[in-house]
């Protein structure tokens, strides 16, 4: 049966539009998930709320001693660690701000959708309200009365009632894509007062690590015009040394007496690398104070170099141990053949384990702020089993 033409213009009006630009028709586009990176940044949160807590007890117990007769080697260690525990705040509020970059990125990419669909909807819209008033309420009404049976009738309803439902879709549709767009808005907007605070949070903790840095600076001037400061030093070395040797005594009662091809470290005195840049601080050998008459033996060499400088080993081996070694910090010892060792010490970080091989140049760890008291400074040593030998004369000179 012919629709009569009255009837036939509601649908080309009505329909044609819609059909026209089906992509924004009946499906909600729902804002992109984010649980990962939520959960992400909530991790990096709780990370940072842990340090800070750290960083406050420090404080405290720092204000606690104000005005107390304390031992300045105890001011020493609260210091340095009070260093650490802001570098990683700093280290943790770096990664939480390129958490929050990333989200922005992602949410103003979706942003850029949810504009498009909206200018889809609004056109869409705009062109049914048109259409509406361009046909008017009186002729819905005429199509209706136009009517010759009820059957007739009832058909007719039913299709104005269909015109009616898709419409109110169309308005649906519209509504859904403003809110969209409001609450990626609002994302966006949230997102970025977050970055700023973090920004601004990370100037000030920069701003206390370089006051605990001068303040670290000062306390090592005013011990070194204590004489317990090198009957401590003298100590540690001592104990230190002690603990090295133990631990290559286990190494040379198990090793297996392997010459590296082409690489005999015996036959490379004058020529091995060095294993950070820096500036030697302490040499090789025994020193005795001018003032205090303290002695001090240094079984290898000490190296100040710049925070996060890599350490690389100096010759081909393999890594006999790597860990915390009472008196060096984190180190690692390198078995290079024939019952030679080179030990570094004082590494904040290590790239290795033990049982690595590993050949000359590679790098091995990092020497940090906090690697020593006085900052970044490695200790270097090279044994012919127990048997310390001056790393200057094998060193590249």
């Amino acid at each position: 049966m012919r629709l009569p033409t009255k009837t036939c213009l509601i649908f080309v009006i009505a329909f044609g539009i819609g059909f026209s630009l089906s992509p924004c028709q009946a499906q909600e586009e729902a804002i992109p998930s984010r649980e990962e990176i939520e959960e992400e940044m909530k991790q990096k949160e709780e990370e940072i709320q842990r340090i800070r807590k750290d960083l406050r007890d420090k404080k405290q117990k720092a204000a606690e001693l104000a005005g107390r007769e304390h031992d300045l080697l105890g001011d020493m260690e609260r210091i340095t660690e009070e260093i650490r525990i802001n570098q990683d705040l700093l280290l943790k509020l770096g990664q939480q701000k390129a958490v929050l970059l990333q989200d922005l990125e992602i949410a103003g990419q979706d942003l850029a959708v949810a504009e498009s669909s909206f200018r889809q909807a609004s056109d869409l819209l705009s062109k049914r309200v048109e259409a509406i008033y361009k046909f008017g309420r009186g002729e819905m009404m005429e199509v209706v009365l136009m009517s010759k049976t009820f059957a007739d009738l009832a058909k007719r309803i039913y299709y104005l009632s269909v015109v009616a439902d898709h419409d109110r879709e169309i308005m649906s549709v519209f509504e859904r894509r403003v809110e969209t767009r409001r609450v990626l808005r609002e994302h966006i907007e949230a997102k970025k007062a977050r970055i700023e605070g973090v920004e601004r949070e990370v100037q000030g903790e920069t701003r206390n690590l370089e006051l605990k840095r001068e303040e670290r600076d000062a306390l090592v001037r005013q011990l070194k015009e204590k004489r317990y400061y090198y009957e401590n030093l003298a100590n540690k070395l001592e104990e230190a040394s002690d603990n090295l040797e133990a631990l290559l005594g286990r190494l040379e009662e198990r090793r297996e007496d392997v010459r590296y091809a082409g690489t005999a470290f015996g036959g490379r005195m004058g020529k091995l690398m060095w294993p950070c840049e820096g500036e030697v601080v302490s040499g090789f050998g025994v020193e005795t104070h001018p003032r205090f008459g303290t002695i001090i033996r240094n079984n290898g060499i000490n190296i100040r170099a710049l925070p996060g400088s890599k350490v690389r080993t100096v010759a081909t081996g393999t890594v006999s141990f790597a860990g915390a070694l009472s008196g060096f910090g984190n180190g690692i010892v390198i078995s290079h053949g024939d019952g030679f060792y080179t030990l570094y010490g004082h590494l904040e970080s290590l790239l290795v384990g033990a049982g690595y091989d590993v050949n000359e140049g590679d790098a091995i760890g990092f020497i940090g702020e906090t690697s020593t008291p006085e900052g970044a400074v490695l200790h270097f040593e090279i044994r012919q089993g127990k048997e310390p030998l001056d790393p200057a004369r094998w060193l590249l000179r």
